[in-house]
């Protein structure tokens, strides 16, 4: 049994044609951590454009990418992203970690 993580675009939140699925993950947490890394990507990412936590939190569910994945929870860990910035290259790279490479 694999795991697939479901990404989108929150500016065309839940149309299919704007989803799409990263398959193949062995287990829950790689495919969780796989998002984890996605959001914070689309986080730091904005955060230069957006200094004050609860505009880059409006950015984000306005123009960001999601994922979602099994027990992975958005808000929580959009609220430590945007609190705590990432501290290596790791944190974000979520491509190294894309079963499907």
């Amino acid at each position: 049994m694999t795991h697939t993580v479901l990404c989108g675009d929150f500016a065309h939140y839940q149309d299919p044609d704007e989803e799409w699925e990263v398959p193949g993950f062995r287990t829950a947490d790689a495919a969780t951590e796989y998002a984890r890394r996605f959001v914070r990507d689309q986080i730091e990412g904005l955060r230069g454009e957006y200094a004050d936590a609860a505009e880059l939190r409006e950015a984000y569910l306005s123009f960001g990418e999601y994922a979602i994945a099994p027990g992975f929870e958005l808000q929580a860990w959009l609220d430590h992203c945007i609190a705590n910035p990432a501290a290596r290259k790791a944190d974000t790279d979520y491509q190294a970690l894309d079963p499907n490479r």
